[in-house]
């Protein structure tokens, strides 16, 4: 609804004429934009707000008009009328002096009481609004001039209409000429409410400015027109909300404004005032049935197709979803995998830790009965070591002469016991003949050197070995033996947990250890480890073998059958090589090195048996590793130790001239005494270095046999000689 100021309005007003005058229908049409009424609604303010027009309305109306409002005239003296004389005032000069002021302040005619008195009342607001016109000194006057009243009006004319004038411009009159900021508040002063009630009587009383020149008169005609049908149009829009008081009003106001509005004849057949035709559509042909189908096709295949989306994306989610409870399962079992592996290699390491108490205990003990063991196998090597040397030395007593300082014993100062006895020399010539006797008693207790001529007898008794023991000392040896594997190292396992008690046992904890952690195995290494979780068992099977008197295949041994076992499964068929070779190479060469000094080497059976151990560790040890080389190094260094000890002798001695027949004989039984070194060192051509065997036998050949023997005066020691260098050339083969 509209809300009416408090003061009174300037609005326009039409004289009023009688209804009899003639009347003229105007049909004016005007189409209004929403550009054109925003322009409109900018440029100037209203005093009637009917809300925005609907752009691009078309409206009509018809205003009925008499003669005599289509010019207004106002009727007034013309000797009153101050507009004339201001316009021919303004249109001589612009320039206004004292006298001029005064001459056209005299000239002003004198206005209606009814004038007088707003303005007399007014006086304050008049001072207030015109303080350098009012305030000057006026003969009789107390009101501002003509003048500065209608450029007042112009002005508020032009700000109504939404103008800004520019003090700059020519005829501009300032209606405040106080210092005061020009781009004060726009908020309303109670006095400046009551400033205008004086205004509107005044209006009432001479009508709007008019200017006197036709063509301004027609444009502000024009002008006013527009702003009341502009008002008009508003007014219609909103006609079916207002109120029966407000339609009255706004009557009114339309006819101050000079316009009258065509009486409403309430015909039920004629259309509202308002009433707008609906918009009718086109006309639009009707698909044919041939294009509705192919619509309904295309229609059909896109939502065939939106259904393949879903369904693909749909068998995706439910792909998504089981692969997400596949990868939960599996994160669910290596969870419980990692837990398993976590506990099983806790209990792994406290089983290592006591294995390993284990072993640094036992192992002590172990060696002990080891030591036992070997010095008894050693016994039987050092007495046929010495009968042989001492054999072998006697028969070079008789073709040669010996220094008294290579013996082991004073000659000169014989032995002298308690009793006054003078103890036996062993290098004297009565021990000598009894060793002599004993000798050939041994040698007829042989079975085919009797059926021997003398020369085969000879050289057979040279090449014989003559190690035989007493039945009392091998029968000492087996129950010694005996015990030491029976009582004794059981012994040593009575205290020992069954988890540790053999090899077996060890073996299966372990052999988990691989099976279910295969690539953990790997990364421990635990091949290369375990042979030393697993020597101290071999050793204890091992503790009484005589590797060089009772060979015995590793194959054959128990500890390769179970540990060729190891790791074996349906997954990984083939036994683990490589702990197999490093068992050989930590437990079983320790165990032939340690027994290297019974090793007879004038002994070929012993020889050939010790060539076949080392054989067989070739099989699981590399001949270029270091643990073979070194095993290799050490047979060579036996060998040499025992070839040497003789030569040492020869070196040292002096033949004798004019041998006898028996010492002829001792002669040649000490040269294939000798010769039987060449013959042993055949079964090393392969398992030995060759430079080293060529070292042995040229020390054999060239430090013992080419010495003793002398072609030239023996035709005998030729065909020996021949002989000697017929087996060391197969050697150096």
């Amino acid at each position: 609804m509209f809300k009416k100021s408090s003061r009174t309005k300037n609005i326009r007003r039409k004289i009023e004429v009688t209804d009899e005058e003639p009347t003229e229908e105007v049909i004016i049409k005007k189409t209004l934009t929403s550009t054109e009424k925003k322009k409109k609604k900018d440029t100037k303010k209203s005093v009637l707000s009917f809300g925005d027009e609907e752009e691009g309305d078309v409206e009509e109306f018809q205003v009925k008009k008499t003669k005599a409002s289509r010019t207004v005239k106002l009727q007034l003296p013309s000797d009153l009328n101050p507009l004339e004389t201001l316009e021919t005032e303004q249109t001589s000069t612009s320039y206004y002096d004292a006298d001029s002021l005064q001459k056209l302040r005299q000239e002003t005619p004198s206005l209606p009481k009814s004038v007088k008195s707003t303005i007399a009342a007014d006086d304050a607001l008049l001072h207030e609004k015109f303080p350098t016109t009012m305030n000057a000194t006026i003969d009789g006057v107390g009101i501002p001039d003509a003048g500065a009243i209608l450029a007042a009006k112009k002005k508020r004319e032009q700000m109504r209409k939404g103008f800004t004038g520019q003090e700059e411009e020519e005829g501009f009159i300032s209606l405040n000429d106080t210092e005061e900021d020009k781009s004060g508040s726009r908020l309303m002063r109670e006095e400046d409410d009551l400033a205008d009630d004086g205004e509107a009587e005044f209006e009432k009383y001479v009508g709007d400015k008019f200017s006197l020149d036709k063509k301004a008169a027609k444009t502000q005609e024009k002008e006013r027109r527009e702003g009341v049908r502009e008002l008009i149009e508003e007014a219609e829009e909103d006609n079916d909300n207002q109120s029966e008081d407000m339609e009255r009003w706004e009557e009114d106001m339309m006819k101050f404004g000079g316009a009258k509005t065509v009486p409403i004849h309430h015909d039920p057949y004629t259309p509202p005032h308002n009433y707008r035709q609906a918009q009718i559509p086109d006309a639009v042909t009707l698909p044919n049935l041939s294009d509705i189908m192919n619509l309904l096709t295309i229609t059909t295949q896109h939502v065939s197709e939106s259904m393949n989306n879903y369904k693909s994306n749909l068998e995706e989610s439910l792909k998504t979803i089981e692969n997400s409870n596949i990868v939960e399962a599996d994160l669910t079992k290596e969870i419980d995998k990692g837990s398993e592996r976590y506990n099983y290699f806790q209990d792994l390491a406290q089983y290592v830790n006591d294995l390993g108490e284990l072993l640094d205990a036992k192992f002590p003990d172990l060696e002990k009965l080891e030591l036992e063991v070997h010095d008894i196998i050693a016994t039987r090597t050092e007495v046929a070591t010495a009968r042989r040397y001492q054999n072998n030395l006697d028969d070079l007593c008789m073709f040669a002469d010996i220094p008294t300082s290579q013996f082991d014993e004073d000659m000169d100062e014989p032995d002298v016991d308690e009793f006054g006895r003078v103890r036996e020399l062993r290098n004297s010539e009565s021990a000598r003949q009894r060793r002599r006797n004993e000798r050939k008693q041994r040698i007829e207790k042989q079975a085919g050197f009797n059926d021997l001529t003398s020369d085969e007898s000879v050289r057979e008794q040279g090449l014989w070995t003559d190690d035989e023991m007493t039945e009392d000392y091998e029968t000492q040896k087996d129950s010694k033996i005996e015990i030491i594997q029976t009582e004794k190292l059981d012994g040593i396992m009575s205290d020992v947990a069954d988890e540790f008690k053999s090899l077996r046992t060890v073996k299966d904890k372990f052999e988990a250890w691989k099976l279910q952690y295969f690539d953990d195995y790997q990364k421990a290494y635990g091949s290369l480890s375990l042979p030393g979780a697993f020597e101290f068992y071999v050793r204890s099977e091992l503790v009484s073998w005589d590797p060089f008197s009772n060979p015995i295949d590793f194959d054959t041994m128990q500890w390769h059958s179970i540990l060729s076992e190891y790791g074996v499964s349906a997954e990984h068929e083939d036994p683990d090589i490589e702990m197999l070779n490093k068992v050989v190479e930590k437990s079983m060469v320790k165990k032939i090195k340690s027994m290297l000094d019974t090793l007879n080497a004038a002994s070929s059976k012993e020889m050939r048996y010790a060539a076949q151990v080392v054989e067989q560790v070739s099989y699981y040890v590399d001949t270029h590793e270091k643990a073979y080389m070194d095993l290799a190094a050490d047979i060579v260094q036996v060998l040499e130790k025992q070839i040497t000890r003789l030569a040492e002798i020869v070196e040292s001695c002096i033949l004798k001239s004019d041998l006898q027949p028996e010492a002829v004989e001792a002669k040649h039984r000490f040269f294939w005494s000798v010769c039987k070194y060449l013959k042993a060192f055949m079964v090393w051509r392969r398992h030995l270095p060759k430079l080293q065997l060529d070292r042995l036998g040229d020390l054999v050949m060239y430090k013992i046999i080419s010495p003793l023997l002398k072609p030239e005066s023996y035709p005998t020691d030729l065909h020996l000689q021949n002989e000697a260098m017929l087996l060391l050339s197969h050697l150096k083969k």
